[in-house]
């Protein structure tokens, strides 16, 4: 965590002497925010999901599953105001997975994320330079079932992103590097991903219902450059403050999302709630 704390403090000692800006336009700005393609098991985001493992990644194996999701990213800092701002930001995120077969409903393992990031608005084009940590962890019911301890999957991550947005369609590229990783594995893996936004179905409680969908693909040479690919389809209703909720059937074929597991094959389908701060 230590390079983390280095690169939040130097960048925000940085820009908070650089800025022209006014404070209030500074602190907080009301700018567009990193986020992650729609269909990426990784979410900024509070999330709720109902999984049916057909091919399980755990020694459960075939199982039903719960995943919670609690995290977001807010733009903290204006490092550029204008027409193309450029906004420092801070994420952080829990993922925690639930064996609902198990009459314990055991806790099988739960992964952290916590980083900073710097995101230009360049017009049809999104940017975004991320740094983050990420460590990952067994359950203890799981691990006391099966006698298994604790893979020391601990990393600090850099991390490139690139979009494109035209009308109702965002494409997007990734591209990362393990900076400090103690399993030793080869550090490059890289991401691919298509959104699609519909327009409106109706109006809810003062919000316009749209049809989304999303295909997101990602691969790392640590696992030899095996394709994983997940997919989204659902509606979600904005809401006037700025919040979003959503509901989306989910589908996930190629390796596990758990970083505990992540050599072992994964095949879901199953059903998400999405609450966007």
């Amino acid at each position: 965590m230590s390079s983390i704390r280095t690169a939040v403090v130097a960048v925000l000692c940085g820009a908070g002497q650089a800025l022209p800006l006014s404070a209030q336009q500074r602190v907080l700005p009301a700018v567009p925010r990193y986020e992650l393609p729609a269909a990426s098991p990784r979410v900024h985001a509070i999330v709720g999901r109902l999984l049916s493992a057909q091919r399980g990644d755990s020694r459960f194996g075939s199982d039903t599953e719960a995943e919670v999701a609690l995290g977001e990213n807010f733009p903290l800092l204006a490092l550029r105001g204008g027409r193309h701002p450029i906004a420092l930001g801070f994420g952080s995120q829990v993922y925690a997975r639930f064996s609902l077969s198990d009459s314990k409903s055991s806790l099988i393992s739960h992964d952290w994320v916590v980083g900073v990031n710097a995101t230009a608005a360049l017009g049809r084009w999104d940017m975004t330079v991320e740094l983050y940590h990420e460590s990952s962890h067994l359950g203890d019911e799981y691990g006391d079932r099966f006698d298994v301890s604790r893979l020391d999957w601990t990393r600090e991550v850099g991390a490139l992103w690139a979009a494109y947005n035209s009308g109702d369609w965002r494409l997007t590229a990734g591209a990362s590097y393990v900076l400090i990783d103690q399993l030793d594995l080869s550090p490059p893996g890289f991401a691919l991903a298509v959104d699609w936004r519909g327009r409106s179905l109706g109006r809810m409680l003062d919000g316009q219902i749209r049809p989304l969908a999303g295909i997101y693909t990602e691969a790392t040479a640590a696992t030899d450059w095996r394709v994983s690919t997940s997919a989204k389809f659902g509606l979600a209703l904005p809401s006037g403050s700025g919040h979003e909720v959503g509901i989306s059937i989910i589908a996930h074929d190629g390796l596990s999302t758990q970083r505990q597991f992540y050599r072992s094959e994964s095949r879901y389908l199953g059903m998400e709630v999405r609450f966007d701060l």
